[in-house]
């Protein structure tokens, strides 16, 4: 039994994620603590490798995770999405007067 690659996991949500680590100056709509952070759990690996059912308990905590993960990429794009929506209507207003 192999345990999923938890590197090439990690590459594709940096990828996924775009400017995740972004450093941005000026000011905030949001509040004083900013965007929510996840909430998902990661596993532990197991340290027995050789049991096979903790690796497959392992790999369905895993793919539990990466769902998790996705969603709230998802969700911060939908958003990103609003906020953009929000802001090009405002400018919109302003334009019109």
């Amino acid at each position: 039994m192999q345990v999923k690659s938890a590197i090439a996991v990690t590459v594709s949500l940096v990828l996924a994620s775009g400017t995740a680590n972004a450093l941005v100056f000026g000011g905030s709509n949001l509040g004083v603590l900013g965007y929510p952070k996840h909430t998902c759990s990661a596993p532990s690996k197991p340290y027995d490798l050789s049991d096979e059912y903790a690796v497959n308990r392992y790999n369905s905590d895993l793919d539990y995770y990466i769902d998790c993960i996705k969603a709230y990429v998802e969700n911060a794009k939908n958003d990103i999405e609003r906020i953009n929506e929000s802001a090009n209507d405002a400018i919109r207003e302003a334009n019109s007067l």
